[in-house]
């Protein structure tokens, strides 16, 4: 019987105490990225390859939670890239080795006083529906995306 498909959109926002360049600088580079985004919590990443955003490129990514043997894969192309602006890409997911998700996001990078409102949307197909999981995910990156700017 086919998996019952889960339509949702979800927007999460974060002010931080750090102008618009700065923000999207720990949004985009590659190692910082790979600090906040992947590297956390003890999660394993098995592999990564993709450098830098830009529109046409690709960013791919196999990750697993601790003590998981399953495998976690995060594929994504770069649609649209203002800097300290916006970021838009859309990407795709499988959990060993299924299709759990496809998604459009933007990221857009606004002054407020003299920090950022980060402003995130995605627009996604949840193939598992468990889009409340795939919120509280993305609100704990932009909590760790918190703590990689406070790292400096």
């Amino acid at each position: 019987m086919p998996s019952a498909l889960t339509h949702a959109t979800f927007c999460v926002e974060r002010v931080y105490d750090a102008p618009p360049a700065r923000v999207f600088h720990a949004f985009t580079d590659p190692d910082a990225r790979k600090r906040w985004f992947f590297r956390v919590h003890d999660w394993t990443l098995h592999a990564h390859s993709g450098g830098e955003p830009g529109v046409g490129k690709a960013e791919s990514s196999r990750f697993s939670p601790p003590g998981a043997e399953v495998i976690i894969t995060n594929d994504s192309l770069y649609l649209d890239v203002a800097p300290n602006e916006r970021v838009i890409y859309a990407y795709a997911m499988t959990l060993g080795g299924a299709p759990l998700s496809s998604s459009l996001s933007t990221v857009e990078f606004q002054p407020e006083g003299k920090g950022t409102r980060l402003v995130f949307t995605e627009q996604g197909v949840y193939l598992d529906g468990n889009v409340e999981g795939r919120i509280e995910g993305t609100e704990g990156l932009m909590v760790r995306l918190g703590e990689e700017l406070e790292r400096g």
